[in-house]
Formats: structure tokens, sequence, C-alpha cells
């Protein structure tokens, strides 16, 4: 059928040459179709094959791999969290390498950025009666001295990060026990935090469940009763 523009100045012919057209060609893509089955059922394989491609080829060139097991997938969000998280704690260098700061406070302000921005954010919707995102405030404070307590632990080793930031490569928590004197007991305040943190963590969990589950079924009862009444 010739190409035609306008709609207008087509034949009734040419309008059911048309129809038959697009009908015989949904008659071929129909998902009832043996054919479409027997295809979808052929591309299951490849899908299988697919889903696993990515692991040996970027494992080779990088060194490591999402997996799509549980410690994988649980790994993956960490680090994805933990990249968000380190946005702050390196915003907290770069103010005090705008600002006159010491340099244990210049060490000290990335932890400390990245503690407070969760404690502002549970103030900030606690303070708006929103109890939900303010307990949330809580669960993401003790997701990062998670990670606090992981970066003491290794303050033994004078270890070096690069940074874009001048002077802001060194570790933050083996300068900061060092001159405090008591780098050995590193252990200790690793060990201290990381409980404060599980407490943090399944405190702010189970109120959590209970705003989501037991209060709020609880008012939704006294609030039929009253209704009954």
């Amino acid at each position: 059928m010739k190409e035609v523009k306008d709609w207008h100045d087509i034949s009734a012919e040419e309008m059911l040459e048309h129809a038959q057209q697009q009908k015989a060609t949904r008659r071929i893509t129909r998902p009832g179709d043996l054919g479409v089955r027997i295809g979808l059922l052929l591309l299951l394989p490849y899908l299988v094959w697919l889903s696993r491609y990515n692991e040996k080829y970027i494992s080779k060139i990088h060194g490591n791999v999402v997996h799509f097991d549980f410690d994988g997938v649980m790994l993956s969000l960490h680090k994805v969290l933990n990249s968000a998280n380190m946005i702050v704690h390196e915003a907290g260098h770069g103010v005090c390498h705008l600002l006159p700061c010491s340099q244990f406070l210049s060490a000290l302000n990335g932890t400390l950025f990245q503690l407070l921005l969760p404690m502002i954010f549970s103030y900030y919707y606690f303070k708006r009666k929103n109890s939900i995102l303010g307990t949330l405030g809580f669960t993401w404070l003790g997701q990062n001295l998670v990670y606090v307590s992981w970066y003491m632990s290794t303050s033994h080793m004078p270890k070096k990060y690069p940074s874009f930031i001048p002077g802001a490569d060194i570790h933050d928590f083996w300068y900061m026990f060092s001159q405090m004197g008591v780098l050995e007991y590193d252990w200790l305040f690793s060990g201290v935090v990381r409980t404060v943190a599980i407490v943090i963590l399944w405190g702010s969990y189970a109120y959590l469940l209970y705003i989501s589950f037991i209060k709020h079924e609880t008012r939704r009862a006294k609030r039929f009763r009253k209704e009954d009444k």
C-alpha cells in the first residue's frame, strides 16, 4: 500500500487493507500462540546465563563483583550507604580546610559531620511530629556508628587514605588516638562504639515496628470503639 500522510485522503479500500495488515501483525505476536510460548522458553536459558555473565568478567578486572546471595546484596547496599556517608564525612574535613581549625579538630570533624547529620535529621522530623522519619534518623545514626567502629578498629595501622582535600589523607583515629596516647586501646573504643551502634539500630527498629503495627492498630481500635458508641 502506498504511503499516505493525510488519513483524510485515503479510500475505504486502502483503510481496509491497512486494517488487515495490522490484524495479521497482531496475530503473529499473540501471547497465547504456541510459537510465542516456545520462544519464551528458549529465551530462559539465555536469561539465566546472562544473569551470571558479569560475575567472572567483572571480578577478573576489578577483583570484586556484586553477587545475588544475601551477603553480597547486603554488602553492596552497605557500600552504597557508606559512599553517601563519606560525602558528608569529607565535607566535615573540607570545612576545617577552609576555616582555621587545629589538626586535631580537622581529624575529628569528619566523624562529627557524619554523626551530626542524622541527628539533625531526627530532630527536624520529631519537631514536626513525624515519628517514622525521626526514628529512621536514629537508624541512620546507628548505621554510621557501625562504620565509625570499624574505622576505629583500623587505627593501629598508620595507613594513609587518598583524598582530594590536602592534609586529609591521614587516618583520622590513628592521629587522634596517638595524640591522646590511647592508640593501644583502639579495640576498646571500637567495641564500645559498636555496642552503642547495635543498641541504637535495634532500639530504633523495634520502635519503628511499635509505631507501625502496635501503636497504629491500637489507635485504630480506639477510634472504632468511639464510633460504635
